[in-house]
């Protein structure tokens, strides 16, 4: 891999001779052998609402719990400095670990909506050259409908986010307000990036919904939903014919195995004693790549209430989507879930590949063969940015301390 600048400028297939003339005329350095990723990105993360967990934790694990106790936080703690510093380490932990891309949901609410864009902005700027950082207006698809179009709307060109987003829920209203949705992204000339069917009920198909909205309004610009756990509950034909229309739509798929594993499927007995969990909240992913749609896979929330741990390691959530959702069967097809995928769903083309091009930001891991990769996942790694070895020492907590 012959690197130049900030940019790779060309990849040998086959092992070079010692006298490659290629690199004759720089240093050069033998990496013995090892697998190397591209620089790898997160495309559905939550900023505002990470490192909360020690003053707002969850101890039932709930979903519902989860919006009360973050709701409650925010009301109380999300200054612009308090989002800042928890936004901060995040990106920092994220670029030790080898991401050179983050896609972030922020709150829009009347009342919280402007301090957390506000701060991504700062951010942004801030970590330029270093993480590629997009932000996602997220809002109540109903409230938006209903009378909060026009300010999400303004903030979300204001601080010119990279998608509109929402949370849409099963209703007689559904359709209207998806496609109210729809009309307000056409006039942003911005794609949609959707939370869909975060649940276990059998009648919530708002993946479905989606997608005949992006049909029937001839949607022009991208759209992603994220989460889709009902999915696995329908019977295969349903889904099967779902994932159909979602594949006709051009709608691009993220999986949130660590949030979701978490998250669903919590039950507890008469006697308020937890149970063994039945389900775990996965998506089809086999069924979409089998179909040919795109899926990505990203940490979504990290220590906060609706999931209590995560470090923003994306080779984590590579790690544990194989595992969960049984990508062994279909290794060829899952780095994607961090690499290309993501990038196409960012818009950011060259990016998660190692090739003629693309970014000088890559992952050394210490493994020869992907079984020892899997067979290791706290393997340590070394990181390329340019033309140099970068630091890969993640932050210490103390730092989140007021």
């Amino acid at each position: 891999i012959l690197v130049e600048g900030n940019r790779i400028k060309s990849v040998t297939r086959s092992r070079p001779s010692a006298k490659d003339p290629s690199d004759s005329d720089g240093p050069s350095t033998n990496l013995g052998g090892v697998i190397v990723w591209p620089g790898l990105l997160d495309v559905h993360t939550h900023l505002d609402k990470t490192h909360t967990w020690d003053r707002a934790p969850n101890p039932r694990g709930e979903f519902w719990d989860a919006i009360e106790v973050l709701h409650r936080d925010a009301e109380q703690n999300w200054t612009a400095d308090d989002i800042y510093r928890r936004a901060n380490f995040a990106l920092q932990s994220a670029w030790a670990h080898g991401t050179i891309a983050l896609r972030t949901h922020l709150d829009s609410s009347a009342h919280l909506g402007p301090t957390a864009h506000a701060v991504m902005q700062q951010l942004k700027a801030e970590w330029q050259g270093k993480i590629e950082l997009q932000t996602v207006s997220l809002c109540n698809v109903t409230n938006f409908a209903a009378h909060e179009a026009r300010r999400i709307v303004e903030l979300t060109a204001k601080n010119e986010a990279s998608a509109l987003g929402g949370f849409p829920q099963p209703g007689p209203n559904l359709t209207t307000e998806l496609e109210y949705l729809l009309a307000a992204a056409r006039e942003l000339r911005l794609p949609v990036d959707l939370h869909v069917d975060e649940s276990a009920l059998h009648h919530a198909e708002c993946l479905r919904a989606t997608a005949e909205a992006v049909l029937r309004t001839e949607f022009p610009y991208p759209v992603t939903c994220g989460h889709n756990c009902s999915l696995s509950i329908h019977d295969d034909a349903r889904a099967a014919e779902t994932i159909a229309l979602v594949k006709e739509a051009g709608i691009r798929i993220i999986s949130l195995p660590l949030c979701n594993s978490y998250l669903q499927g919590r039950s507890r007995d008469t006697d308020e004693q937890p149970r063994t969990p039945q389900w775990r909240g996965l998506t089809r992913i086999h069924e979409f790549i089998q179909t040919g749609v795109t899926v990505a896979a990203a940490s979504d929330n990290v220590r906060d209430a609706f999931f209590a741990w995560g470090d923003y390691d994306a080779l984590e959530v590579f790690h544990q989507t194989v595992r969960i959702g049984h990508l062994d069967t279909r290794m060829a097809a899952a780095p994607s879930v961090v690499t290309t995928a993501s990038a196409e769903i960012m818009a950011l083309p060259g990016y998660g590949t190692i090739a003629t091009g693309a970014p000088a930001d890559l992952i050394v891991t210490a493994a020869r063969t992907l079984s020892e990769f899997l067979a290791r996942p706290a393997a340590p790694r070394r990181l390329i940015h340019g033309e140099t070895f970068r630091d890969a020492q993640v932050p210490d907590f103390s730092q989140l301390d007021q």
